[in-house]
């Protein structure tokens, strides 16, 4: 049936259904499911992204899962949404809106690592997304940055969506003892055969933003070589001359700034409690939405304000007599924002 399909849906062959026709553009994935083609909806002139299965199984359970997402908001939740399923000669199809490119590909491209400003937004977006699963009991767990996709980077810069639900289960139908998850981003329970519950995600989630941060520095300067075909700029691997997560991270981080640095160090923290090897301890979506590198941002702009007051009452007292008025404009509006 994956050959025929295959062989079937060609560049520029029209898929049609019972509701619309599909203009195939491109092929722009690729897996152990089948692949992806990039599709113009001929009925609405929309982009569209449509999965074509070797599997019908497949096909039907990621279907089912597909259709208990349905109860979240796709936008609010940064989920990827789901359009419709079909079935043509004995080909099984699922059309997606048409996404940017996966945090995988962007690291790849742009071959420098991230920085804690650039991955908050992106660990904030991932934070919802698995708040809003649990909320309806299901667990991801393939999270990788394949399937964390940019929406348009270009034009929504780091706005992200959780993909690939293929592999998702409902928490009620985990049983202790199954492998899941990909090898590199695989949480310590599953492996060492414990209870598994939707914290397999955040330990996920943690390897993803610990690979967008440190990005090639996680290979050793062979594994660097054999992966790219050269060798790095220097051959000492930071893991050699750390002896925790978080020295390994002031290692490869160079604040110019006390707001830089106090930005490292909570994202560093936030990596502590995302890795925790212990479950049961590990942190929440829910508690780390609350977590000081999530909310950095609002925090930073009181400390400003609060730095602002400061310099406005020095140069007050030195200028006796001095209108409010008159002084800085931002600082007005910073005193303003202040009560």
């Amino acid at each position: 049936v994956f050959q025929k399909g295959i062989l079937h849906t060609k560049l520029f062959k029209i898929i049609s259904n019972k509701s619309t026709q599909y203009l195939v553009l491109d092929f722009i994935g690729e897996g152990c499911f089948g692949k992806v083609a990039k599709c113009l909806n001929l009925k609405t002139d929309k982009t569209t992204a449509i999965k074509i299965f070797k599997d019908i199984k497949e096909h039907k359970e990621e279907v089912k899962m597909l259709e208990q997402l349905r109860a979240l908001d796709p936008e609010k939740n940064n989920l990827l949404e789901y359009i419709d399923s079909f079935i043509i000669q004995d080909v099984p199809y699922v059309t997606f809106e048409m996404l940017d490119t996966s945090l995988w590909d962007f690291v790849l491209q742009r071959r420098a690592p991230l920085t804690p400003k650039e991955i908050r937004p992106i660990a904030r977006q991932l934070l919802v997304a698995f708040e809003a699963l649990k909320s309806i009991g299901l667990i991801h767990t393939d999270l990788k940055p394949d399937n964390v996709m940019f929406v348009n980077h270009k034009d929504e810069p780091f706005k992200v969506k959780l993909i690939d639900f293929g592999l998702a289960m409902p928490a009620s139908e985990v049983k202790t003892g199954m492998i899941m998850q990909p090898c590199g981003y695989r949480a310590p329970e599953v492996n060492l055969g414990l209870p598994i519950c939707e914290a397999i995600d955040m330990w996920g989630l943690g390897c993803t933003l610990a690979f967008l941060f440190f990005a090639w520095r996680l290979k050793t300067p062979r594994e660097f070589k054999d992966a790219t075909g050269v060798w790095p700029s220097t051959e000492e691997w930071c893991f050699d001359t750390v002896g925790t997560l978080e020295e390994a991270v002031k290692s490869c981080s160079n604040p110019t700034d006390f707001i830089e640095r106090e930005d490292t160090m909570a994202f560093s923290n936030l990596l502590k409690w995302l890795l925790c090897p212990d479950a049961k301890r590990r942190i929440t979506p829910e508690q780390a939405l609350r977590h000081d590198f999530i909310t950095i941002v609002s925090d930073l702009l009181v400390q400003t304000n609060l730095h602002n007051i400061f310099i406005y009452l020095f140069f007050s007292w030195h200028s006796p007599g001095a209108p409010v008025s008159s002084h800085n404009p931002e600082m007005s509006a910073s005193l303003k924002y202040k009560t």
